[in-house]
């Protein structure tokens, strides 16, 4: 009776171990699963990011592999960023020609080559609501309307916080900055203080004449803002800082004049202005010889590559002419 009581005992003893040894490994096994779960939370957590914009706040992957973008490419990759495709206008830009390599086209826009390249992120600069839904519906997408920004730094310190690229954004304001200071202690050599300089530019099409300010067109920026040369007095009481172009008749077009000009599409002069082309040729700066054809490729916009090469190339021109 007694031998039958220490088994039973032994037998209660054992079952309640193997009952305990279970009840840890399922309290280790919840443990485990939730820190996994705790972990996989985190991880959803940081994947994302959430970024004000004009259009409200909006998520975007806080590491995007695959970025497609409309307008702003040279600046992804100043910032050390190759997108997975581009629009064609894009990758035409004369001056990222040794860097486009295994970037796909999106032609003019195809939403279903863009649907075919699976981004995660898409960034572009249209302000146009109905395109921006279409984006929308493919990937989250970054819009940074052009007319939004007041320059090349603005766009820079957006683009460079959203992508976590803060450090590159600011390294390269750094080396634009020097370099711009860097030019305008050659010109202090070359021009006088008084000098003004005018930037005009005309279209065959419409046979319009039109004078552009500090603006990111025509290298309005690079020539007034980083150079810091002077406009004409009209032009800098009704422009600079306020308008980034106007069209005008060509009566007025000595009244915008200045020491030098600076103009787009140079070469249609003569088949813009026709008859008028006399007086053209009695503005002071046509007649001492002080006028520059810009390069329209190379002029064309204010992306942070074109503007470096903009700077270097009206310091060459202003050099060239002494």
């Amino acid at each position: 009776m007694y031998l039958h009581k220490v088994l039973k005992s032994i037998v209660f003893l054992a079952l309640l171990a193997i009952l305990t040894a279970c009840g840890n490994a399922n309290d280790s096994a919840d443990s485990n699963t939730n820190k996994d779960i705790s972990k996989t939370a985190e991880t959803t957590e940081s994947a994302t990011k959430i970024i004000k914009t004009q259009r409200g706040d909006i998520e975007i992957p806080r590491q995007a592999k695959r970025i497609v973008t409309d307008g702003y490419l040279p600046e992804l990759l100043v910032l050390g960023i190759k997108p997975i495709g581009s629009t064609q206008w894009d990758l035409e830009n004369k001056v990222i020609q040794d860097q486009i390599d295994g970037i796909e086209t999106t032609g003019e826009r195809s939403l279903e080559t863009i649907v075919q390249l699976k981004p995660d992120l898409i960034i572009t600069w249209v302000g146009d609501e109905k395109i921006l839904q279409q984006y929308e519906k493919i990937a989250p997408t970054l819009a940074l309307p052009y007319s939004s920004s007041g320059d090349i730094y603005e766009i820079m310190r957006l683009l460079g916080d959203a992508l976590d690229k803060k450090d590159e954004a600011e390294q390269w304001i750094k080396h634009l900055d020097k370099a711009a200071e860097e030019a305008r202690a050659q010109l202090a050599n070359i021009i006088k203080p008084d000098d003004t300089f005018a930037l005009m530019g005309v279209f065959v099409v419409d046979k319009g004449f039109y004078i552009y300010g500090d603006g990111g067109y025509r290298g309005g920026e690079a020539i007034y803002k980083h150079l810091q040369l002077k406009s004409p007095a009209k032009q800098q009481k009704e422009m600079i800082g306020k308008e980034s172009y106007r069209q005008v008749s060509y009566e007025v077009i000595p009244e915008y004049a200045g020491d030098y000009i600076f103009i787009d599409q140079g070469d249609l002069i003569s088949e813009v202005w026709g008859e008028s082309e006399g007086l053209w040729k009695s503005l002071d700066a046509v007649k001492n010889d002080r006028v520059f054809k810009l390069d329209p490729d190379l002029f064309w916009g204010n992306d942070p590559i074109s503007l470096e090469l903009q700077i270097k190339e009206v310091v060459k021109m202003l050099t060239n002419k002494q």
